[in-house]
């Protein structure tokens, strides 16, 4: 019988902890979209508690168990990553709300009801209409993750109050759409308008 370790560690323990449930962990990433283009505005690192809903589900899972140093590249079908496109998320706006310049491609920050941000792109304009897309930029493609673990350590407990709480708060959201990982707003070519 092998002697016990304590969980969370890989054996040996020279490299750190493993990913998984209250582990803080820093992770460089490249995101790529379906013709292979490398997602403008992802960030290249992020910081997060594993476990607490940062990730895509499909994408933790792939990750889980990976130590410091350790690199994966994961790709994801538009059911795992950010959906598949909705046309019932297609909405006809008065021209009229609209700066002059509108054309399609746009992108525009609206607000929720509850405050929170969604960016719509504007798909099509008419002398009446303008028709906006408020599916994620990334709905209905597959999506490529190249992902190394930087760092990975136990979550403090500021950390995973301050996760558990944000992961509260997406629950609460759950029929807005994912939107984990990359919103949105970071995901625009054109640049934003209010």
């Amino acid at each position: 019988m092998s002697k016990p370790r304590r969980a969370g560690k890989p054996a040996g323990e020279s490299r750190g902890f493993r990913l998984g449930p209250g582990i803080w962990t820093r992770l460089g990433y490249r995101a790529y979209d379906a013709e292979g283009e490398r997602v403008e505005g992802a960030g290249e690192e992020l910081g997060l508690v594993f476990g607490y809903g940062v990730l895509l589900p499909a994408l933790e899972a792939k990750l889980e168990g990976l130590v410091v140093g350790e690199q994966r590249n994961i790709e994801l079908s538009p059911r795992d990553a950010y959906g598949e496109r909705n046309a019932a998320l297609e909405l006809e706006v008065g021209r009229d709300e609209f700066p002059p310049g509108v054309e399609p491609g746009d992108r525009y920050e609206l607000e929720r009801e509850d405050g929170s941000e969604l960016v719509a792109r504007v798909l099509a304009v008419t002398d009446e209409l303008v028709v906006l897309d408020m599916n994620h930029p990334l709905a209905g493609q597959r999506v490529r993750f190249e992902i190394e673990v930087l760092e990975a350590r136990p979550a403090t407990p500021e950390e995973l109050a301050i996760a558990e709480s944000a992961l509260m708060g997406a629950e609460s959201e759950a029929g807005e759409g994912p939107d984990r990982l990359i919103p949105a707003a970071d995901l625009l070519r054109r640049g934003v308008r209010s």
